[in-house]
């Protein structure tokens, strides 16, 4: 019966999404942001699978040659190995390193962490926080099942009204920064309960809100589309090949990019930037789930067009054509950052990027949220 169900909700998602947009135009804001997250919920629950690894094989083509060889280069062998890494080298402000992650999720990260902690014999006490009970249920039972407990905890809140952050030597915000909408209260919440030594570390989305592409990425888009046979432009999403293509503002039925262009600028407001390194944004289409599974890594046809499409997408970034959609930060309290490391711009830079950008729409960016209702 659970199946059926699932199969039910995933084939109706389109009107769902569409009966949500509509509905958030017209509620007040207070409620719509409401029904954005109780959606996003939803979702979660019914298809729990998106908290695990979906993308399509040419994803994983695309970071293994494109990606991780950058960040290699900037002592980064994955975001995870990033993460326990400046975990490990995080002086605790007393005996036991405490660590808060935001938007956990299923806690599969937090937990593979836990456990390397625990391996190494680190005094940790680790918090896991997120809205979805039904999410954190599942990862106490696997916590136990791993013998995490009690070192590991768990506590379901909304991350836009936290009234008592938990008190944090390193905060975690994986893949989430880009789902709060709050982001003041957010980023305010953070800077008071973090340790004067502490670190905030991040892998998150930081282009336009919605994953929606920029301007002056909508136009490498479409050049790269335009040289695609037909076959590789059926979309996922509409269900269809299309003959462009069909930004889809995925912040106008939940959170997921919500905000995501104002993420650097917050930080900045209260935080140095301790490690800033952005990547991917006319390449991210043509590699996620909508598009991507139309790519085979072992056809040469396919490699080239995306490595030529990479190729464009770097230059691109590298001469501050436009802002990337993607970052991997360790962040500090004001001036405990003396030496930092950006690639290939700098947190200030990416900032100007995102206004001029926003520029070319006409209106200010916290406004940019709804380009087409899917």
């Amino acid at each position: 019966m659970e199946s059926r169900l699932r199969a039910f909700a995933h084939r109706h998602r389109l009107p769902a999404k569409r009966l949500v947009t509509g509905l958030v135009r017209v509620l007040p804001g207070s409620a719509g942001r409401r029904l954005r997250a109780l959606a996003e919920q939803v979702a979660f629950r019914v298809r729990p699978e998106y908290q695990g690894d979906t993308l399509p094989p040419i994803f994983h083509f695309w970071s293994g040659r494109f990606l991780h060889p950058v960040l290699q280069d900037h002592g980064i062998g994955s975001p995870e190995s990033f993460y326990l890494q400046k975990i490990l080298g995080t002086q605790a402000a007393g005996p036991i390193l405490r660590v808060v992650s935001y938007g956990a999720g299923s806690c599969a990260l937090e937990l593979d962490i836990a456990e390397a902690l625990r391996d190494r014999g680190v005094a940790f006490e680790m918090t896991c926080v997120d809205f979805n009970e039904a999410q954190l249920q599942r990862a106490s039972a696997g916590a136990a099942s791993r013998g995490l407990l009690p070192a590991v905890r768990f506590l379901a809140a909304d991350c836009n009204a936290i009234a008592d952050p938990p008190a944090a030597d390193v905060i975690l915000v994986n893949q989430f920064f880009h789902h709060v909408e709050d982001l003041e209260s957010f980023t305010a919440a953070l800077r008071g309960s973090l340790a004067t030594e502490g670190r905030i570390l991040s892998c998150d989305v930081v282009g336009r809100n919605g994953h929606v592409p920029w301007p002056s990425v909508a136009r490498e888009v479409d050049r790269a589309w335009s040289r695609l046979p037909p076959a590789k432009r059926f979309d996922r999403y509409h269900g269809r090949a299309t003959d462009r293509y069909i930004p889809v503002d995925h912040s106008s039925y939940s959170n997921e990019g919500v905000r995501a262009q104002d993420v650097v600028e917050r930080l900045l407001e209260h935080f140095d930037f301790e490690v800033f390194l952005t990547f991917g944004a006319a390449v991210m289409p043509f590699i996620e789930r909508r598009i991507g599974f139309n790519f085979d890594p072992e056809c040469d046809e396919d490699r080239d067009f995306i490595r030529e499409v990479q190729q464009a997408d770097a230059e691109a970034l590298a001469s501050h054509r436009y802002p990337a959609s993607n970052m991997i930060a360790s962040i500090r309290h004001k001036g405990m950052a003396p030496e930092p490391v950006f690639f290939p711009v700098s947190p200030e830079a990416h900032s100007a990027l995102t206004k001029r950008e926003a520029g070319m729409l006409g209106h200010g960016r916290r406004g940019d949220r709804r380009i087409r209702a899917a």
